[in-house]
């Protein structure tokens, strides 16, 4: 697991210091020492072996309707906009007026819903085409056009090349896909204070565990993640028991409980030297 995502990371132009692991799943925090590999930090959820469940409950309701039409955007030569604003217009409306029906069936707050809208786009002569998300949803005038163009050329450009962008072969829009989101309720995240990092009070006794850092058994400590309070900081080798899952950290790594009740996983001491100090800057997921 741990050379897949390496090897994943590096095929996209970054690093993986430059990551944090979100391990959920009721086995990902009990292997997240071990897959991790070079991202320095893991991030454990008290709800790891739900947390997607958690995720689908409380996440945004999203309808999607597209709908293909040909349209000349950009006539080819003169670089001219020609869209025809009121086909345009008309068919972003016929999609709205069918998401807003689906709403209202099911019972959802129309006035609470938000409207996008994604266009499929290419320029002439060639076979990439591209879906853009369109900065209005309706065009209105030629500012307007202009601004959906150049959103389409800024978003072409980083997808293949600004060295393939063909204004003179004109630019052709293929679809419409109009979005609506209904936002739902977040619960809250509570921000505790932090304390010292002493977690004796956690402890619950020790069992002989394998370590192959160590090659060979020892009695190791163990703690119960419910009673980890904020601040308090558990340096491996330990196991951390909680409801609903166990956390395993080998020596050389750290756990530690954030200031909204998360557990953080890291790489410590020795293990940790020759590796990238750059802030995350981006999550995986594993």
């Amino acid at each position: 697991m741990a050379s897949a995502i390496k090897r994943e990371v590096h095929m996209r132009g970054y690093k993986p210091e430059d990551f944090v692991i979100f391990a959920f799943g009721g086995a990902g925090p009990t292997h997240a020492a071990g897959f991790k590999g070079d991202v320095r930090k893991a991030v454990v959820f008290p709800s790891a072996p739900v947390f997607c469940a958690l995720g689908s409950s409380i996440m945004d309701i999203v309808h999607m309707y597209e709908v293909s039409r040909r349209m000349i955007f950009m006539q080819a030569i003169t670089e001219q906009l020609v869209i025809d604003q009121a086909a345009f217009n008309e068919t972003v409306d016929k999609l709205v007026a069918t998401a807003k029906q689906d709403l209202l069936a099911e019972g959802l707050d129309v006035g609470s819903a938000t409207f996008s809208l994604e266009l499929d786009m290419l320029y002439g002569g060639q076979v990439n085409v591209k879906r853009m998300a369109s900065p209005m949803l309706f065009i209105r005038s030629e500012a307007d056009a202009k601004a959906v163009y150049d959103e389409f050329e800024r978003e072409f450009s980083e997808s293949f090349s600004p060295l393939v962008v063909n204004r003179p072969g004109g630019v052709y829009l293929d679809s419409f896909v109009v979005k609506v989101t209904v936002p739902t309720e977040k619960p809250p995240l509570t921000r505790h204070p932090l304390g010292k990092p002493d977690a004796r009070h956690a402890m619950s006794g020790t069992r002989p565990a394998y370590w192959p850092e160590l090659r060979d058994f020892t009695q190791t400590p163990v703690y119960s993640f419910e009673m980890l309070l904020p601040g308090n900081l558990v340096q491996g080798p330990a196991v951390i028991d909680a409801e609903l899952t166990t956390v395993v950290v080998p020596p050389g790594q750290s756990f530690s409980i954030d200031e909204y009740g998360l557990g953080i996983l890291e790489t410590t001491g020795a293990a940790a030297q020759g590796r990238s100090k750059m802030t995350p800057r981006a999550t995986a997921r594993a």
